[in-house]
């Protein structure tokens, strides 16, 4: 998942700015018609989008001093992730409905 502040778009599209951010945060090139729209949490004006990444796909550390190494973990884990509130507040709030909607693109 990915999730994008609506107010760090520079007025343009939220998906292309989610694809802008994936590349310059991870390195990550994707084709717009790869990334799925999830939701918006209105609580943020925040969307978030799905993308399916292969399991042996590498992603770049580019920003170390403002990101932790990316880590990839079953929706078992992430559900534990969010029930112990070590997550953004959107998930916490959302993840009845992100859950759902993850297993309907399924």
């Amino acid at each position: 998942m990915w999730q994008l502040s609506e107010g760090k778009t520079d007025g343009k599209l939220s998906i292309k700015a989610a694809l802008r951010e994936l590349d310059k945060k991870t390195g990550l090139m994707v084709k717009l018609k790869d990334l799925k729209f999830l939701l918006n949490d209105f609580n943020y004006n925040c969307d978030m989008y799905t993308l399916k990444v292969h399991p042996n796909t590498e992603l770049d550390l580019i920003e170390p001093d403002k990101n932790e190494e990316w880590k990839k973990f079953s929706f078992e884990i992430y559900k534990r992730i969010v029930r112990e509130d070590y997550i953004i507040l959107t998930h916490t709030i959302c993840i009845k409905l992100i859950l759902h909607k993850i297993k309907l693109k399924s």
